[in-house]
């Protein structure tokens, strides 16, 4: 039975293009997967704490069971137990959602998520599968998807090689959005099919 953990990082509810892109996404996943679980991480809305120095400090600290470190141990203990994630990620100002952000400052531990063999990083989360459903307001295609360069940079650092990514752009143009909606669909059962 395969389990999906689904990542959501938008700060809206209502109106979400990455939340709307994700429940297709979860639709076409369900009718491959009908036996399979889901659980759902919001990072979006409910708040994920910065890092900060002490708990940066006790990453450190060997067989350190304190409560400074309860919601990171929790947080890779979900992406251990599942086989694939789905995260739900618009653009803000060029980049990802801080709280998405935060959510990987407190992911990225060395030992439990990488670690180094002779100066160089080895990541500890092999063999998942991640897709990465990104909306953003402007379309040009001129310039890079930023969202998708940094999540690709987090994810390969963490062993996580095989991702899939759509990008809903031009979120500005409500038809335009209507389109790709629709078709996404069929998208989803094809990249789920390989």
């Amino acid at each position: 039975m395969k389990t999906l953990l689904r990542i959501d990082s938008s700060l809206r509810v209502k109106n979400s293009y990455s939340r709307n892109a994700g429940d297709n996404f979860v639709r076409a996943w369900k009718e491959l997967n009908p036996e399979g679980s889901i659980s759902i991480r919001e990072v979006g809305t409910s708040h994920i704490p910065h890092l900060e120095q002490e708990v940066l400090e006790k990453f450190y600290s060997a067989g350190d069971t304190s409560d400074r470190l309860k919601l990171s141990d929790q947080l890779i203990a979900e992406l251990f137990g599942c086989d694939e994630i789905l995260i739900t990620v618009p653009m803000y100002n060029f980049g990802i959602p801080s709280s998405l952000k935060a959510y990987f400052d407190l992911v990225l531990r060395t030992g439990k998520t990488f670690r180094y063999d002779e100066d160089k990083a080895i990541g500890l989360l092999q063999n998942k599968k991640a897709y990465v459903l990104s909306a953003m307001g402007e379309l040009d295609s001129a310039l890079p998807n930023l969202v998708e360069l940094h999540m690709q940079q987090i994810l390969n650092f963490i062993g996580i090689r095989e991702i899939y990514y759509y990008s809903l752009d031009g979120t500005d143009d409500k038809e335009s959005v209507k389109q790709q909606l629709n078709h996404q669909k069929e998208l989803f059962t094809n990249i789920l099919n390989k």
